[in-house]
């Protein structure tokens, strides 16, 4: 799981548009879009149940139950926002993240026309 988001993530998103399109339309960009939706999920759910593992007792051991459940709903609502991110979202999440870097009212405010590798001028 680490090892697919060490590699494909930096690919997906600094890949140009020709490669791997973010125009919307793209099968290819949700399915990945998707991966990485359900990577990044499990990856924060394990890594916050350690740390409730290790940190929790310290402070009451009957927060421990209710402690993994929340860490269960926050893994679970950031799966369903990234999933639906990368499946509806015009672009999905390269998209959203290519917008991040956009001014408001730009001409170039929209992330399908914005490659990374594009320089503005």
């Amino acid at each position: 799981m680490t090892t697919f988001l060490t590699v494909v993530t930096p690919i997906y998103f600094l890949a140009p548009d020709s490669i791997i399109p973010s125009d919307g339309s793209s099968l290819f960009n949700s399915i990945i879009g998707s991966i990485i939706a359900i990577n990044i999920s499990a990856h924060s759910w394990i890594g916050m149940n350690y740390v409730v593992t290790d940190y929790i007792p310290k402070i009451n051991k009957a927060l421990v139950g209710p402690s993994r459940i929340f860490t269960a709903a926050i893994s679970g609502i950031t799966l369903f926002g990234l999933t639906k991110l990368a499946i509806n979202d015009k672009g999905g999440i390269k998209g959203a993240i290519l917008a991040l870097w956009n001014k408001i009212g730009d001409d170039a405010a929209d992330p399908v026309n914005v490659s990374v590798n594009e320089k503005k001028e």
